[in-house]
């Protein structure tokens, strides 16, 4: 498939891994570990998108 005829929607999961924006480096890292994942969308209290952070930030900050 031509990735540029789709959308966000046709490309994400359907239940993305969360972290509070409260939450420590290493929680986030933990949590990309114990799911085989490489990045998590950052939420606030209300569960509004507020980022993403992906391996490579952690790696940059030397939290992994």
């Amino acid at each position: 498939r031509d990735l540029r005829a789709l959308s966000a929607q046709d490309t994400m999961h359907p239940r993305p891994r969360l972290v509070r924006e409260t939450a420590l480096a290493v929680e986030a890292a933990g949590l990309m570990e114990q799911h085989r994942i490489t990045s998590v969308l950052v939420v606030d209290e209300a569960e509004r998108l507020v980022g993403a952070l992906n391996s490579n930030d952690l790696m940059r900050a030397k939290v992994i």
